[in-house]
């Protein structure tokens, strides 16, 4: 037995939340019109998630705090 399957393409909403950013966060306007998905799917990519960016800049300053009381 054969079967298709395809894969579902995320929404740019799945995207942010992913990525740890807050709802609709790339839903902009330019020139008073809705952005497309296209230039959204750019913005998200071009982005770092949020949750590990706090999370290695957290350990950066437990590192460094313990480097300098250490010294």
């Amino acid at each position: 037995m054969i079967q298709n399957y395809a894969v579902r393409r995320l929404t740019p909403l799945e995207c942010e939340r992913l990525q740890g950013a807050p709802d609709n966060w790339t839903a902009i306007t330019y020139r008073g019109k809705p952005i497309a998905d296209g230039p959204r799917y750019k913005m998200i990519g071009n982005s770092m998630a949020v949750p590990v960016m706090r999370w290695l800049g957290e350990r950066i300053a437990l590192i460094a705090g313990i480097m300098k009381g250490g010294a």
